[in-house]
């Protein structure tokens, strides 16, 4: 007998943030502040007993590799041989600052405890999903804002039960739009002269947005934050920079891609030559079951 879940989680965006490392994954993680998508990843797992283990993982209907999925997939499944199939949908694309591994992770392990009725707590889900993306170095912060949604303000890093995570409800329309090539994340957080930079900048953007945690405020700091770090090239400064005739623009860490809020009419207008634009709002709701 097949059993079955499904489960969404919102893709994320982080427009600064510092790196904390630390010999326990659940521990390590980074610091900062985001956005929760409306858009993310959709998982079905479908899991039935059989008398040899298997784990197939499909992305937008084709076979992938999807380590993060299988990592935090492998952390949740009980003792015994199964025959899991994992299906994720999102339309974000990868590898662009939205959090999509994250997500995936983080809906995959929800889903396949509602598979199989384990009834595992929720902090234990989370932190499954957080210490496979620390593990396979795809990103540090975005499974527990995710899980909460709304804007949020990491003051600690890490799993539950380590991490301290604010959340601010904000009802606000997004545009996302790509303006260069996939950035993997391990090709920054492993660069010890990129993480100083990052951190230099990043710890003064979020002593100042822990002071006056506004939506605008995020954007601003962001920008600041993107160019101090030696982040952002030339391309994501200059549509920053004339977003804000219609808005507020600032770039999705960490990817060649930006997040706008304002006049998203004008701004889509402004960004329709670069390829990719994808319409949104805030999830306040975060990761849950369907």
């Amino acid at each position: 007998m097949v059993s079955q879940g499904e489960a969404f989680c919102p893709g994320h965006v982080t427009a600064f943030f510092e790196v904390c490392e630390h010999a326990d994954p659940r521990r390590k993680g980074s610091r900062g502040a985001g956005l929760s998508l409306s858009l993310g990843v959709t998982t079905v797992v479908r899991v039935r007993e059989a008398t040899r283990p298997s784990l197939e993982i499909f992305v937008n209907g084709r076979p992938a590799k999807a380590e993060v999925t299988d990592r935090a997939a492998r952390k949740v499944l009980p003792g015994g041989t199964y025959e899991v199939k994992i299906l994720s949908e999102t339309t974000l694309p990868v590898s662009q600052g939205f959090g999509v591994s994250a997500a995936a992770a983080l809906s995959t392990t929800l889903a396949l405890d509602d598979a199989l009725g384990l009834g595992s707590p929720r902090e234990e889900l989370v932190a499954a999903a957080h210490v496979a993306e620390v593990e396979c170095a795809t990103g540090l912060g975005d499974v527990v804002p995710a899980s909460m949604g709304g804007m949020d303000l990491r003051l600690e890093p890490g799993a539950p039960g380590y991490c301290d995570v604010r959340k601010f409800e904000v009802e606000r329309e997004l545009l996302l739009a790509v303006l260069g090539p996939e950035v993997p994340t391990r090709s920054v957080i492993r660069d010890p002269a990129k993480v100083s930079a990052i951190n230099r900048s990043g710890t003064a953007c979020i002593q100042e947005f822990a002071r006056d945690p506004r939506f605008d405020r995020l954007f601003d700091l962001g920008v600041r934050f993107a160019e101090q770090a030696g982040l952002a090239d030339k391309t994501i400064l200059e549509v920053t920079r004339a977003s804000r005739m219609f808005g507020r623009a600032t770039m999705a860490m960490l990817g060649n891609a930006i997040v706008a809020a304002g006049n998203l009419g004008q701004l889509g207008t402004l960004y329709r030559k670069f390829g990719t634009i994808l319409r949104c709002e805030i999830d306040n709701v975060g990761a849950r079951v369907l």
